[in-house]
């Protein structure tokens, strides 16, 4: 793996195959790796099963292909550029259809395109080096002869399968951070600026899911569509493990849904939580307005003048007692409104 991408960078051909011949004096299937152009050109065209990955294609391998299967040039321009969609068309000969294997990197999720095109006879798979997905089936096929007895669709079936299989990690990790990010928002509900923080890896998890979400609708049209392809599903135990993989994409798709509500849930969460923290803030504010109200009421009572008469009245305690009395009953009423509020659980 390391030196097919080591051979990718500098620039090299990276054409790989597997092709399947019966021997006739070992009298079985033996199947060859990475013979030149030539042989496997001479292989295809002698009925040989075949195999052809090609690695970080080039204009070059491309029409190489072209030349040798007849590929139309529609197919040919697909080959040498990443659509970013799912798709299948049918050719009289051959099947053209795209895979994107998931990934995360940096917090975007990417999709790995893989062009796949089915004969009767080979299948080939044009993907970037990046696309570790064909790797686990390629290695299975070259390992398992018995494979070759279950045709090119088979081989499509394995990489169709690998890919779906790279969509259950992502969806796990993203599940775990969710719940974490849940559990840390239930801890600690009156943080705001753990609220705050916590607000952008959620929205970024909610793009992620509507990312893969977008990738996995037209693949599961796709492998719909292949379901019913006559070439690739003629006996039914084909057919029945192409339904499989339908059944898998269906849910995949429910668990985005369902991870997607739950992001919408812990936005939800964080949006009450801070309309909360508001309404205990009015009501603190509005709990102190109380508190202070009959310090000024009392305040204000005694600047006013009830009654004017000729002598002034002299009272018969002291400026100082007065003061004394007036600052008590001021105390006392506000400590008395602090107590029956916090009573009743508003303070």
């Amino acid at each position: 793996m390391g030196m097919m991408k080591q051979e990718a960078k500098q620039g090299q051909p990276m054409i790989r195959s597997l092709v399947a011949a019966f021997d006739e004096e070992k009298q079985e299937l033996v199947v060859r790796r990475n013979p030149t152009r030539e042989k496997l050109a001479q292989a295809i065209a002698d009925g040989a099963k075949a195999w052809i990955d090609i690695v970080d294609s080039t204009t070059d391998e491309v029409n190489w292909l072209a030349d040798i299967f007849k590929l139309g040039p529609a197919v040919v321009e697909d080959l040498l550029r990443a659509d970013r969609r799912p798709t299948l068309m049918v050719y009289a000969s051959y099947l053209f259809l795209s895979l994107f294997e998931p990934q995360i990197k940096g917090g975007v999720v990417q999709g790995q395109e893989i062009h796949c095109v089915i004969t009767d006879s080979c299948f080939i798979t044009v993907r970037p080096s990046g696309a570790e997905t064909v790797e686990s089936a390629y290695e299975r096929v070259a390992h398992n002869p018995d494979a070759w007895n279950a045709g090119v669709s088979y081989f499509l079936y394995l990489t169709a399968q690998q890919v779906i299989d790279a969509y259950y990690p992502l969806l796990d990790r993203i599940s775990n951070q969710l719940n974490g990010l849940e559990e840390k928002l239930l801890d600690s509900p009156a943080n705001a600026k753990v609220n705050d923080a916590m607000r952008k890896p959620v929205y970024r998890v909610k793009q992620q899911l509507i990312n893969l979400r977008q990738m996995v609708a037209p693949q599961r049209e796709v492998i719909s569509n292949v379901i019913g392809e006559k070439r690739l599903g003629e006996d039914g135990s084909t057919r029945d493990l192409f339904r499989h993989l339908y059944e898998r994409l269906l849910r995949v798709y429910d668990v985005i849904d369902s991870q997607r509500d739950l992001s919408s849930n812990v936005l939800d969460m964080m949006q009450n939580q801070q309309s909360r923290r508001m309404v205990e803030a009015v009501n603190r504010l509005t709990i102190f307005s109380m508190i202070f109200l009959p310090l000024t009421f009392l305040s204000g009572l005694l600047e006013l003048n009830f009654a004017t008469t000729t002598d002034a009245i002299v009272l018969p305690i002291s400026g100082g007692m007065m003061l004394f009395f007036v600052l008590s009953a001021m105390v006392l009423s506000s400590g008395m409104m602090v107590l029956m509020f916090r009573r009743r659980g508003w303070l």
